[in-house]
């Protein structure tokens, strides 16, 4: 039987300015491959985690620029620990700096639960328009945040209190690949191009206020530059922090957080088991001024097993996708034997991390049209020799299998392999979804999916996305048992996006010069659902079989001569009992 040890942490606890980094990182280093159940419990209060205190250590975290900035500043660092629950028992954590609020790496039966994190300081530039002429505007920045004009742009950061040191620092647009506005007035947001950010064609910027500034222009401002629109843009080129990192873990269970901001990325789970999200919101700080959630994702799934199960969370003003769940195709470079290959990660953004483990089950896919090899048999995995290790660089591994493997694998870069052991179940249930310029839920698994009773709004582009592809972001796999439920949708009008934007788009990236029937998803069900819209269509499939769609109601308030349900290359599809008005 497990001894139950508490640790109590106070606000008396505190060092200078308000810092618990130190004092609370000793705590979980006693905590280390513990036997018995731990607790720690916090005094109500307001917490501070700077980062020259954080822990700095290498991590390469999927979806992100970690080839390039490895090194992560760890606030929370919770490694090689079982049987924790870590009750914050509704305190505000306060990060300072570029750092991972949350690091769970190797431990088991981890709860967290009751309390809020953000950043006074975020990596995202908000500019809201005061007030408007032809050739100028001034805007409102948030209050608390670091910036001054330098060398005529305006310079904004995060410095260190102890030593004035900069943290972080970017000009201008920073390192934007966009530039995404929030319009107050609709409640619409949306990306755009950077020739129209605030810094496009300016010539003068002046500092009128703490927080506010004014530009002056070449050309007069187009009507995007309305009174009380956001412009928001973050050094998106470089993901290189992690909102928080859960990796090589089991039976997590979040519950009552709410995440005011994550820099870098968002919330990645990677390679675990069993991780549970209950009653979380991703959403602004009410008493902010600010309203971006989050550099890119929310929740990120890249690699998971057991069951992902999330409910009764909140999601709003991330700006990239409020969830994805995927797994990874690793690329097959070479046959080095008939038991053995040596595979590799393809997108610059996927690294470095574990892919495989021994007795792992793999399956065996052509990169030309998605068909399985010997007809999805399944090969065990023996032994790996993983990325970074007995001379294997950050993109590759080496991988022994129990059996022989087909002769056709050795048509080296035309096939690749999935770790279906890594594949989840998944459970989405009562979320909202919120004024997003990207997706509500993108997800591709081959176990049971289901996702019900949710209320997507004011998303900018197709609200449940499902791909699968091994010619880009290499995000597998295919879905063979998903049912959506009892959601709502409201697609709203959006005249910037111009790709496909409906309610639900199934979208398998099948290369092109394919012309034969390839069905890479199948076992679809849509039902009872009620789809408000504006425009697009409700449903866009291909290369999909087994689709159902019945009792669902579709109320069309655009164009009535667009289509509601559009299948290309399909088979086996049954619609039904769905009401039209």
């Amino acid at each position: 039987m497990m001894n139950l040890i508490t640790y109590g942490i106070k606000l008396s606890d505190k060092g200078q300015y308000g810092d618990i980094t130190q004092h609370l990182n000793k705590i979980l280093e006693k905590c280390c491959d513990n036997t018995d159940e731990i607790r720690i419990e916090f005094e109500k209060g307001e917490y501070h985690f700077y980062e020259e205190y954080c822990k700095k250590e290498t991590i390469y975290a999927s979806n992100t620029d970690s080839h390039k900035f490895p090194e992560k500043n760890i606030a929370i660092n919770i490694h090689r620990i079982k049987n924790l629950t870590f009750d914050g028992c509704g305190s505000e954590f306060i990060m300072h700096g570029k750092v991972v609020p949350f690091k769970v790496t190797e431990s088991e039966n981890i709860v967290i639960k009751n309390l809020s994190w953000d950043f006074p300081s975020p990596t995202v530039l908000e500019m809201t328009v005061k007030s408007k002429s032809k050739f100028s505007a001034e805007y409102t920045l948030p209050k608390n945040m670091m910036w001054d004009i330098k060398n005529s742009k305006l310079h904004w950061y995060d410095k260190s209190p102890f030593t004035n040191k900069i943290y972080w620092e970017e000009y201008n647009n920073g390192e934007s690949y966009c530039n995404v506005i929030y319009d107050e007035q609709n409640n619409s947001i949306c990306r755009h191009n950077l020739n129209v950010s605030p810094f496009n064609m300016a010539v003068k910027l002046k500092r009128t206020s703490q927080n506010t500034v004014k530009i002056n222009y070449i050309k007069p401002l187009s009507d995007l530059y309305k009174l009380t629109n956001s412009f928001q843009m973050c050094p998106s080129k470089k993901r290189d922090c992690v909102g928080s990192f859960f990796c090589d873990s089991k039976n997590i269970l979040v519950e009552n957080v709410q995440v005011h901001y994550m820099p870098g990325f968002g919330w990645l789970v990677q390679m675990c088991e069993n991780v549970s999200f209950i009653s979380c919101d991703f959403m602004p700080d009410k008493n902010s001024d600010r309203m971006c959630t989050s550099f890119a994702d929310l929740i990120h799934v890249s690699g998971a097993k057991g069951k992902i199960h999330i409910e009764k969370c909140n999601f709003s003003h991330a700006h990239d996708d409020a969830i994805n769940i995927h797994g990874t195709y690793t690329r097959i470079k070479k046959m080095l034997n008939n038991k053995t290959l040596l595979l590799e990660y393809v997108h610059h953004q996927q690294n470095g991390f574990v892919q495989y483990h021994p007795d792992d089950k793999v399956v065996f896919y052509c990169r030309k049209n998605f068909s399985v090899v010997d007809d999805e048999k399944e090969f065990t995995v023996k032994s790996v020799t993983n990325p970074l290790c007995c001379g294997n660089n950050v993109k590759e591994m080496v991988v022994e299998f129990y059996e022989d493997l087909p002769t056709v694998l050795s048509d080296s870069l035309q096939y690749v392999c999935e770790n279906i052991t890594y594949t989840p179940e998944v459970y989405i249930g009562s979320c909202s979804f919120d004024t997003i310029p990207t997706r509500g839920i993108l997800c591709t698994t081959r176990k049971e999916v289901i996702i019900e009773n949710n209320t997507f709004d004011r998303l900018t582009m197709a609200i449940i996305y499902l791909s699968n592809d091994c010619n880009d972001w290499y995000e597998s796999g295919p879905i063979h048992n998903m049912t959506i439920r009892g959601n709502k949708f409201y697609v709203r009008k959006s005249s910037v996006f111009k790709g496909k934007k409906g309610a639900i788009l199934i979208e398998p990236i099948v290369a092109q010069s394919v012309s034969e029937e390839v069905f890479v998803h199948s076992n679809i069900t849509i039902e009872n659902n009620v789809f408000y819209m504006e425009h697009d269509n409700v449903i866009n499939a291909e290369n999909t079989k087994n689709i159902a769609i019945k009792n669902n109601e579709i109320y069309t308030l655009g164009d009535e001569n667009t289509e509601a349900f559009v299948f290309e290359k399909c088979k086996n599809i049954t619609t039904e009992n769905n009401l039209f008005k």
